[in-house]
């Protein structure tokens, strides 16, 4: 495990480390966060980094680093898109995962992902949280972004909010610009792109009932 990663990172300064301990005060129940890092990586020191002060802002928080060769790496995260962080609640993951470092515009749908997953989250009204627990098909989306996206950070938050309520739905958001592999199987040429399954494509901005329409 990665230990000793000093809480410091560019993407949070003192006024937005403030912000965060306000809403992270709000959490309910305990949230851990796992991680797999390349340290030699210029993104994997980043995202360490950032994650670091995330743990540091509340004790709801637990913070894992794995490098990508360790025997107690998270095997249900998706290592082919390094770094890639996920949460987990229970000692269970929720299905809910980044790859890249989530900041920019995504330091949003990254903090809304604890928010939601610990409560007490974004209000739902009845009829959509019922839609979402009645999902019986397992189904993962992809949420390929730009980290000045205006409009990703909502669709990610969409795509998670409905993998923290139900079990079978995984959603994970990727930054695009650091895996070229990616964007030329996809052919991704704008953002977002929703990926279902790894084989349909999706291009702009769902809303969380249009999400549910294509998974169900």
């Amino acid at each position: 495990m990665i230990k000793d990663v000093p809480a410091s990172s560019p993407l949070i300064d003192e006024k937005l480390k403030s912000d965060l301990s306000g809403i992270f005060q709000r959490l309910e129940d305990a949230v851990t966060i796992k991680a797999v890092i390349d340290t030699s990586t210029e993104k994997g020191n980043e995202l360490a980094g950032f994650l670091s002060v995330i743990a540091s802002l509340s004790e709801k928080i637990t913070l894992e680093m794995y490098a990508p060769q360790e025997s107690e790496c998270p095997q249900e995260l998706d290592t082919q898109w390094l770094p890639a962080s996920g949460l987990y609640k229970d000692g269970q993951y929720c299905g809910i995962a980044f790859h890249g470092v989530p900041g920019g515009q995504e330091i949003n749908s990254f903090v809304l992902a604890i928010y939601n997953l610990s409560g007490p989250g974004q209000k739902l009204d009845m009829w959509t949280k019922r839609r979402i627990r009645k999902l019986t098909k397992k189904a993962n989306i992809k949420v390929c972004v730009s980290l000045a996206c205006h409009h990703c950070p909502k669709v990610v938050t969409a795509a998670q909010q409905i993998a923290a309520l139900n079990d079978n739905i995984e959603a994970e958001m990727i930054d695009a610009g650091l895996y070229p592999d990616l964007v030329e199987k996809y052919e991704i040429e704008r953002v977002p792109v929703i990926i279902i399954d790894d084989n349909q494509k999706y291009i702009g901005a769902k809303t969380i009932d249009e999400l549910m329409d294509l998974v169900k």
